[in-house]
């Protein structure tokens, strides 16, 4: 599995115009990527967003950055930030499953 954490600050204006594009890009993912795991958090109180990935695999992966609704919501976004996504790849540690289910059944 790869776990892919992105995070990025928008210009306070452009706040309900990035939560539509996210809201579009989830239900894009959900649909195209059942094996997917994407959850996005908004910091409280400030204009940053967190998304967390699990991808089944690199492959996987590439699929979804290369995917035309990737791309559609990265050309939405990119006008909005300030400053640059910083892009951060994890290892799973430790998971309760009940609450963050990140891990497939087996």
């Amino acid at each position: 599995m790869k776990y892919t954490m992105a995070k990025y600050t928008v210009k306070p204006e452009t706040v309900q115009a990035v939560k539509r594009a996210l809201a579009e890009f989830a239900d894009e993912v959900r649909k195209r990527e059942p094996r997917t795991f994407y959850v996005v958090f908004r910091e409280a109180g400030q204009h940053t967003f967190v998304h967390w990935m699990r991808f089944e695999n690199e492959a996987a992966e590439r699929r979804h950055a290369q995917a035309r609704y990737s791309k559609r919501f990265a050309h939405k976004l990119l006008p909005t930030f300030v400053g640059k996504a910083v892009f951060s790849e994890f290892q799973l540690f430790a998971t309760t499953k009940k609450q963050w289910p990140l891990e497939p059944n087996r």
